[in-house]
């Protein structure tokens, strides 16, 4: 079941076999879908951090750039005045990184939010920019990635000054996602594609070599019970047939 609403580029709902709508946010060439939030930890008026969880808007206007290296993806909730935008590299080059991308990956260097700071007891209302530059979700050009939950901490937090920056070190967001999976389709093929190969992160990793591992552990201990069993069995019944014998 789909259930559509059109802003400026989309927004689809993928509802779920519990009824849960799914945000997916998409452009021509990226598809994000999974459930986002923000903790936003500020400093109050006593010194102490506090915590404060924002989430998008289901409203949130969907817009950004497709390129053949560089990509973005913009979230613009109106209803909560915050702005989260996705960049995105994709390398191409089979034997030099690019923008800490591996060869022949694409992946996201930047995360910005900008947000607002009005909780009557934080020390500094006002604007507020987080970002965090490096290399997340990283996967090679032909496959979509995904991820069951995964955290990217934005510890680069500044004011939205015009003129002057100031720089709140005390304060940082953490991006938080649940379910996610990016098509970075304009690197897959051209367009986005219905039918994809995913590159799964490494907790996920780890649970998919577990699950192998188990059963093969379990597998192998049933075949030494049993042959234990049968070598117990088997010297019982000689030990009994030698009984009979004298």
């Amino acid at each position: 079941m789909f259930r559509y609403l059109i802003f400026t580029l989309a927004i689809v709902y993928t509802v779920l076999g519990d009824d849960s709508p799914v945000p997916s946010y998409s452009t021509d060439c990226i598809m994000l879908n999974g459930t986002i939030s923000l903790s936003v930890n500020y400093t109050g008026s006593d010194d102490k951090s506090r915590t404060d969880t924002r989430k998008i808007s289901d409203n949130a206007k969907v817009s950004g750039t497709c390129g053949d290296k560089l990509s973005t993806l913009v979230l613009t909730d109106d209803d909560q005045d915050q702005i989260l935008t996705f960049t995105f590299s994709a390398n191409k080059d089979k034997s030099n990184k690019l923008n800490n991308i591996d060869p022949v990956h694409w992946g996201v260097t930047s995360i910005k939010f900008q947000y607002d700071i009005t909780e009557a007891s934080a020390k500094h209302q006002g604007e507020r920019v987080a970002t965090a530059v490096g290399s997340y979700f990283v996967t090679p050009l032909n496959m979509s990635y995904s991820c069951s939950k995964d955290m990217v901490v934005l510890v680069n937090v500044t004011d939205d000054g015009m003129n002057s920056t100031t720089t709140y070190p005390g304060e940082q967001v953490v991006f938080e996602e649940t379910g996610l999976t990016i098509t970075n389709g304009v690197n897959v093929s051209g367009t986005l594609k219905d039918d994809v190969t995913y590159h799964y992160c490494k907790a996920d990793q780890k649970i998919k070599d577990v699950v192998p591992i188990a059963v093969g552990a379990a597998l192998a201990a049933l075949v030494v019970i049993v042959l234990v069993a049968y070598l117990i069995g088997r010297r019982r019944t000689v030990t009994a047939g030698g009984y009979e014998r004298v």
